[in-house]
């Protein structure tokens, strides 16, 4: 089984707590300007006429970042967590705005550890843990204002 591998009745079925990972959306809010989505999908979605291996899982997170308009922050400081779960694939990333002040070091570090969680089988946890780690980062550089607004939603997207 590999690391993200979870199967019920021959379907995959992707163990993520929505409303936890929702939770810790909502609270990474109360402390930061920054907006953050989750999108996780069974598979990497691949262009037509397009090989998985030509399309790499940061294209795809570009793609769906561009698709979720999450450069529609006024400050440009939007976050997108990606999963590709049976593909054992993810990617963090951060608008134009965070990445004047978040290395890219910083985002791969996330994914390390999401990775890590998912090897012992904590999904749910794995996501949290990130977002808990990006409210610390960002709160020194976009801290929450009195009068800041909800600019992206925080549903998280599970395309399966």
């Amino acid at each position: 089984m590999g690391i993200f591998s979870k199967w019920r009745n021959g379907w995959l079925k992707l163990p993520f707590d929505k409303t936890a990972i929702e939770n810790a959306i909502a609270q990474l809010e109360t402390q930061t300007s920054a907006e953050l989505r989750v999108f996780i999908e069974s598979k990497k979605k691949v262009p037509n006429g397009k090989k998985s291996s030509e399309f790499s899982p940061l294209e795809r997170a570009l793609q769906v970042f561009d698709d979720l308009q999450m450069q529609a922050t006024q400050a440009r400081n939007g976050v997108l967590i990606y999963i590709a779960f049976s593909d054992h694939q993810c990617v963090v990333m951060g608008d134009k705005g965070i990445d004047h002040f978040v290395l890219p070091k910083f985002w791969q570090q996330q994914c390390d550890l999401m990775t890590a969680c998912f090897k012992q089988g904590h999904y749910t946890e794995g996501v949290v843990k990130v977002i808990e780690k990006i409210g610390v980062e960002l709160t020194a550089h976009f801290p929450y204002l009195p009068d800041d607004q909800n600019e992206l939603d925080n549903e998280v997207i599970i395309n399966d």
